[in-house]
């Protein structure tokens, strides 16, 4: 099994978008792949991430393990619940998904609480991936925002892969966008980004988008 991590530098921000585009393209190129969220909070009776994923995906989903009704960080809905966030329980939720590749999506930013001392880096490290994707949005900011989760991965991100990163195309584009991955290189913060188009995963653009990330990640021919 190939773990694919997808964590991000804000919420958001278009990483059920990337994952879905994603596993379509595997799944279109017949890998056996399952699209997986293991935490989500804002789940009520309508469309859910974990769903969309889980339909892009060629290999059976199971249910997630944690799932919460309020919109809020999942840290605070857990909590409300009555519910503490184990590592161990994602691990093996995710482990018993036995597919070649499996693609995981993170609920919320790189630091973004899941409990006391704990966030989605500490998830990222327990699910020890070959492939770590950082995405961000293509706007004012990102610059910084990049910066800054880079720093955290290479202070605090031992055993993590170097992150390929990948921009989204935000709904509202200012004048930064289509400027920052050219930008984030040549201050040398990352050297390639990987720009993503304004368009559903699904289509033909996306899915050229998303096999050229998953042919630089080895996944792909």
């Amino acid at each position: 099994m190939t773990r694919v991590v997808l964590i991000g530098t804000g919420t958001g921000i278009g990483k059920t978008h990337a994952g879905v585009a994603l596993v379509s393209a595997l799944a279109a190129a017949g890998v056996q792949v399952a699209g997986l969220k293991p935490i989500e909070s804002g789940v009520s009776t309508g469309p859910t991430d974990a769903g969309a994923l889980a339909a892009a995906s060629s290999f059976h989903v199971k249910q997630a393990p944690y799932t919460f009704v309020e919109p809020i960080s999942p840290h605070l809905a857990a909590r409300r619940e009555g519910v503490v966030i184990e590592l161990g329980r994602v691990q093996a939720w995710v482990d018993a998904h036995a597919a070649a590749v499996v693609v995981v999506e993170t609920a919320g930013a790189l630091l973004s609480p899941l409990g006391p001392g704990l966030t989605n880096l500490d998830l990222a490290k327990a699910l020890r991936p070959e492939v770590l994707v950082l995405v961000a949005p293509d706007r004012l900011g990102v610059l910084h925002e990049v910066a800054s989760a880079m720093h955290v991965l290479r202070t605090l991100g031992a055993g993590l892969p170097s992150p390929l990163l990948l921009l989204q195309p935000p709904a509202s584009p200012d004048d930064s966008t289509g400027t920052n991955a050219a930008e984030l290189a040549l201050l040398g913060v990352h050297p390639a980004a990987f720009v993503f188009p304004r368009a559903e995963p699904t289509a033909p653009e996306t899915l050229r988008a998303a096999r050229e990330l998953l042919a630089a990640a080895g996944l792909l021919a």
